[in-house]
């Protein structure tokens, strides 16, 4: 009874929804809830982070495989990279996906911005530093790429021959940091089987307040647009399936990656519970 309350979209849209979460995320304790019911209760310390991740274990059992990458660009003081290992391990044993936790950074800070595109009134050169030792030694099961993204992104395959890419998290701020990171996606051509052929994506900076006054001129948001501009089989697009859900606040954050070159895209995975799924999407939205 409680589990079903706790994921009602009535309920977390309601007064008592702070509550009902903070309920589930105590007793979580003591009942070790499945990684499906924190997601769909929004009962973690990042639900936008627990959603993507859950998401991507979620196709890639589907598909078969049984080791993903999730990659965070900007990992600053590393408590979204805490998070990612954390929820990981719980994705693993609910699923039977490994998931290795990658972060990118500079470890020193943001670099120097690079125009207007990139809100110089709001973002400045050395903000959100690192403390790498510290962190190593925090996380010791998690990778750090240091260096300006715009060095570390073109290699990062052929030096690091990571697990299949099932997540990417975004939190660079900067349109130009952000358009560094998408060219992670020109290595698709070359390595497909180093990626999925959808990936759930969340961009931090596309919101914001009206003094940050983010917008598709500026920003992650031109970033996104320019890059689907001049690709041809990789697309990102704003997540369709959260938008009519009100409660959940970061419905205008998670995007997906399509691969549409990707030699796995067309493979069917709908499976025997695909009128279960559909069947339950259409009492959400009720």
């Amino acid at each position: 009874m409680f589990k079903r309350i706790a994921q009602s979209p009535r309920m977390q849209a309601s007064l008592l929804g702070p509550l009902v979460r903070r309920a589930a995320m105590t007793s979580d304790t003591l009942l070790n809830h499945s990684t499906e019911f924190l997601v769909c209760s929004q009962a973690t310390a990042r639900p936008h982070y627990a959603y993507c991740m859950w998401v991507a274990a979620d196709l890639a059992r589907r598909l078969g495989i049984t080791r993903i990458s999730a990659i965070e660009f900007g990992v600053a003081g590393g408590n979204g990279l805490a998070f990612m290992a954390e929820f990981a391990a719980r994705l693993n044993r609910d699923y039977g996906v490994a998931i290795d936790c990658i972060g990118f950074d500079t470890g020193e800070g943001m670099p120097e911005p690079e125009g207007v595109k990139d809100l110089p009134y709001w973002f400045k050169a050395k903000q959100y530093a690192m403390d790498h030792a510290a962190l190593a030694e925090r996380l010791p099961d998690a990778k750090l790429v240091l260096g300006n993204v715009r060095e570390t992104v073109g290699s990062f395959i052929e030096q690091h021959d990571p697990a299949p890419i099932g997540v990417i998290l975004n939190d660079t701020d900067y349109h130009s940091s952000t358009q560094d990171s998408l060219a992670l996606f020109e290595s698709a051509g070359t390595h497909p089987d180093k990626f999925l052929p959808r990936i759930p994506m969340y961009f931090d900076d596309v919101i914001g307040s009206e003094l940050e006054m983010y917008g598709p001129h500026n920003g992650q948001l031109a970033a996104i647009a320019e890059f689907n501009e001049g690709s041809a089989d990789t697309k990102v697009a704003l997540n369709q399936n959260l938008l009519p859900h009100a409660h959940i606040r970061h419905r205008y954050q998670i995007y997906y990656a399509h691969l549409f070159g990707h030699p796995r895209y067309c493979e069917y995975i709908g499976g025997k519970d695909q009128l279960a799924v559909e069947s339950k999407l259409r009492l959400a939205a009720n």
